[in-house]
């Protein structure tokens, strides 16, 4: 088997705006997919990258491991970010570095395409020197280091967390961090004596799920109240059934029950004076808070 290996990517930009070359600077990962192996597992990829921002020549590393298993792959890597949006890069095999079952890591042509919307970097790939190998490949922007050294580059549970990410439809953590950010916490507010959530308020829920399916240790908070019209004791009961109300229609939308909680206050704690019926207005309402 010859050490010296070449991998040529092609990557195309897929944006809504365009991507500068500093874009791509750092660590990518992600995974390789082959085609028409059942149940076959994934192979884990990384790229840690620099583009020259004069001449867009890329500079770096790559790094195939097999996930839970120790058998990996390090390649130096070259190539050019051109003024089209195309990636193309060659990698040089460092040693002969075997693959599970005494195999060598396939030599790779990619094209890929970065998506701002969902965060991933995502194509197909077809093997130069080995036959009938080819498949999908998808990445991320990466928060951490690509090792040169360690046996296992990161715990590989990360595989099975992104697969999981990926199986149920999510973005990449940074966009679902930024949709987090700017998602704006607001009350609903209810009809006088009434805990009907209003449709239009049902849009605003499901994106509200959306949020908190999206981070899987995120939890929310319900707090019902009213205004002061009425008893104590019955202005407590009402601000509760209003919080079930909503806590119902997260749960039917899909948030499972052991992520809500709720708490209910009467008119003890108004977000304006009961004085006015504006004011009281603004006091029939259900609050959440994100834990």
């Amino acid at each position: 088997m010859k050490n010296l290996v070449g991998l040529f990517l092609i990557l195309f930009l897929s944006c809504s705006q365009a991507i500068s070359q500093n874009f791509f600077n750092g660590t990518w990962q992600g995974v390789i997919y082959q085609n028409g192996m059942t149940n076959a597992k994934s192979t884990a990829f990384w790229l840690r990258i620099t583009v020259d921002e004069q001449t867009g020549i890329i500079k770096g590393e790559s790094r195939s491991e097999t996930p839970f298993k120790s058998f990996y792959a390090l390649k130096t890597v070259e190539g050019k970010l051109t003024e089209t949006g195309a990636f193309f890069f060659e990698e040089t095999m460092l040693g002969n570095q075997l693959n599970e079952g005494n195999n060598y890591w396939c030599l790779l042509n990619a094209e890929l395409s970065y998506n701002d919307s969902t965060g991933y970097l995502s194509g197909n790939y077809l093997s130069k020197d080995c036959r009938s190998n080819s498949g999908t490949i998808i990445m991320f922007k990466s928060k951490y280091e690509m090792s040169t050294s360690d046996t296992v580059s990161k715990y590989h549970s990360w595989v099975t967390n992104f697969e999981n990410d990926l199986k149920r439809g999510w973005n990449a953590y940074y966009v679902r961090d930024k949709f987090m950010r700017n998602f704006e916490i607001k009350p609903l507010y209810f009809d006088h004596d009434k805990d009907e959530v209003s449709d239009l308020n049902k849009i605003y829920i499901q994106e509200m799920v959306n949020v908190v399916l999206s981070h899987s240790d995120l939890r929310i908070r319900i707090i019902g109240h009213t205004d002061s019209n009425g008893s104590n004791l019955y202005n407590i009961n009402l601000s509760e059934r209003r919080a079930n109300n909503v806590k119902q229609l997260l749960i039917e939308n899909g948030l499972p029950e052991d992520r809500v909680e709720i708490e209910y206050r009467g008119e003890t704690d108004p977000a304006a004076p009961n004085s006015t019926l504006i004011g009281k207005k603004l006091n029939r309402r259900v609050d959440f808070e994100f834990d």
